[in-house]
């Protein structure tokens, strides 16, 4: 043990703090010019991530497997045959990068506890607005006869309406209940169109897709090109193939459906234009009073169980520290919140919709392991059909826990195990190098082309002639799907780019979700562009990136050099973690610093085919869909 007596401070917040601390830990930030000896838990979950990343996996699986009355977590969560709940809930999904954003919290905890061992430490302050964060820190403190201080920050001013405050003060079960009605009575215009072509089909492969991402113009007249599949679905249609679409609608993200009303107008000029040959679908479409029993009633049954598991301290996860206090939340929205809900009515739209289904040999899905999808595979194996595929449709990131589950979870001998599809379809090395290192069987994976990054085969082409020979140096903004790390991304750009070259120019690229307005940043030169990645990338330099977008693939496999900001709130979730010739700043002097770089630093041809499989011929695809 350490000889020296040391007061710790813990910084979870913006700026640096005051002079005269002895040592300090940065909670969310990678270095401070007051204290250039601070530890950084950022730096140090990257120096053991593989380590930290499989002991939370652990954790999250222990928990399921916690007894109470001589029967797992899990075996409560069994509603009725073939349905057990608890793959549905926000704790398996895991979406540490925007549902919940705790697990970030969870992470530099368990790097923290293996920093501070034999450490020897008296007093500990902690800077932080974060309650959850400072209970389980205090606890800790606690069992280790440690003092403990919290200088507590306001929180953020809540921008909510006041009818979101007012649900927001009801108790969680009521919120559901309100929910519940505002979900039939706003996607009842959609109950039963495209129904009748649905129980006729001929089709005998089955794809489930959001309805978002669709080409407007396409659609305006009535053909169905979404950004997911690419041509996939024409050079299906093209070849006699009939396919069903059944399709997730989130008016959250819709453009050109923002109203069930709408959507359901879109369904329809679907299945005129396409006259038998692909017959779309909404799973709204299976909407009834049958489906808002059986959902209700599941409900019941879960809440019964919640509170079985009330009785015992099941909540409690964690060694040294205890994260009760940070996973308590999404445990009460999972189990009685209308997420729960949102996961049961999933399920009971799916059995409805492959009860009327008929015998298919296929079914493909997007798969980012949500609950949805987990209901979906429920449902599908209680009717006995074909193939079920889950498609990775994007990239994989190393710190997207949505796509890792404890080795364990692919023990085939324990019951309840994991619901799994019969095989994932990977898009390229990347993707299918990760699924094998997190222990996913390999006989479950199956190779297909990269649908959203055919064009990238293009750029590789033209890599050639992106050369600089314009006297200036053009820089493309890609921003963020969250408003929050697109201001932060934004505000780094403030603070760099006095410090520029005069011949260095800005054009921004927004996140459809998240647009920029060129007015909140008075200071900088801004050109706010709506033209697509492709063209864009032809007339810039650099990519100057969000930490999460997979846009920073677009640019990395062009030919330009891309520097991505870290996110102070979320792990390195970028594609291109662990990638040479990337630069990751989180400061504006590194930002500055890596841009003075890479005007100097030659351009290297880069293969995308490394990255992802691009066959523009799509023979994976075929192969894997029986269209030889």
């Amino acid at each position: 043990m350490g000889s020296i007596n040391q007061n710790l401070l813990i910084w979870d917040s913006i700026g640096s703090p005051e002079p005269g601390h002895r040592k300090v830990v940065l909670w969310r930030s990678f270095s401070s010019k007051e204290y250039p000896n601070a530890v950084s838990m950022p730096k140090l979950i990257e120096k053991d991530a593989i380590e930290i990343k499989n002991r939370f996996l652990s954790l999250i699986y222990d928990l399921g497997f916690k007894k109470c009355n001589g029967r797992s977590v899990i075996d409560h969560m069994q509603l009725r045959s073939g349905f057990n709940y608890w793959w549905l809930s926000l704790i398996i999904e895991k979406c540490n990068y925007s549902k919940s954003t705790w697990i970030n919290d969870a992470i530099r905890l368990l790097a923290f506890e293996k920093w501070i061992t034999e450490k020897n430490i008296k007093n500990l302050e902690l800077v932080s607005a974060n309650t959850s964060l400072a209970n389980c820190i205090r606890v800790w403190c606690e069992k280790k006869e440690i003092k403990f201080s919290w200088q507590r920050l306001p929180k953020m001013k809540d921008s909510k309406s006041i009818f979101r405050r007012f649900y927001g003060y009801l108790p969680i079960p009521l919120q559901a209940l309100v929910w519940f009605v505002f979900y039939f009575v706003s996607r009842w215009p959609l109950r039963g169109k495209g129904l009748e072509e649905w129980k006729s089909t001929k089709g005998r492969i089955t794809f489930v897709s959001y309805f978002f991402n669709l080409e407007p113009e396409s659609a305006a007249s009535g053909r169905y090109e979404n950004r997911f599949w690419a041509y996939l679905p024409n050079l299906l249609k093209r070849d006699g193939i009939t396919t069903n679409w059944l399709h997730l609608y989130n008016y959250k993200k819709d453009d050109i459906s923002p109203s069930a009303k709408n959507a359901a107008d879109t369904i329809l000029r679907f299945n005129q234009k396409s006259r038998g040959k692909q017959i779309h679908i909404t799973l709204d479409s299976f909407l009834g009073w049958q489906v808002a029993i059986r959902s209700l009633l599941d409900w019941i049954r879960l809440l019964k169980a919640a509170r079985k598991l009330k009785k015992v301290r099941f909540l409690d996860i964690g060694e040294e520290f205890n994260l009760r206090p940070l996973i308590e939340i999404d445990l009460k929205e999972s189990l009685y919140g209308h997420t729960a809900l949102n996961n049961l009515i999933h399920f009971n739209l799916f059995e409805e919709a492959l009860r009327l289904l008929p015998k298919q040999k296929k079914c493909i899905y997007l798969q980012e392991n949500q609950g949805w999808e987990f209901a979906l595979i429920q449902a599908w194996k209680l009717v006995s059909k074909g193939d079920l595929i889950g498609v990775p449709h994007s990239t994989v990131r190393f710190w997207d826990l949505r796509y890792f589950f404890d080795n364990r979870s692919y023990n085939s001998d324990i019951s309840n195990q994991l619901p799994r599809p019969d095989m994932v379809a990977v898009n390229g090395k990347a993707a299918r190098n990760s699924y094998l290192q997190g222990g996913y069987p390999q006989n479950e994976l199956v190779n297909v082309e990269a649908l959203r990054y055919l064009h990238l085969n293009t750029f590789f082409e033209k890599q050639e002639s992106l050369l600089n020979d314009r006297g200036s140096f053009t820089v493309l903004v890609l921003g963020d799907y969250l408003a929050e790390n697109t201001h932060h991304q934004m505000s780094i750009l403030e603070k760099a780019f006095p410090f520029f070259s005069s011949s260095v120019y800005l054009i921004v690229k927004s996140h459809p979700n998240c647009p920029v307005n060129a007015a909140d940043y008075p200071s900088l030169n801004l050109k706010i562009s709506m033209d697509s990645i492709s063209t864009l990338l032809n007339d810039c330099d650099v990519a100057y990136t969000s930490n999460v977008t997979s846009a920073a693939i677009d640019a990395y496999y062009s030919g330009l050099p891309v520097i991505s900001i870290l996110s102070p709130s979320t792990l390195n979730m970028s594609p291109l973690r662990g990638i040479e010739r990337v630069e990751f700043i989180s400061t504006a002097d590194e930002l500055v610093n890596s841009l003075d770089k890479v005007q100097t630093v030659s351009r290297k041809k880069t293969n995308p085919e490394d990255y992802f499989w691009l066959d523009p011929a799509l023979p994976r695809w075929k192969k894997l869909l029986g269209n030889n």
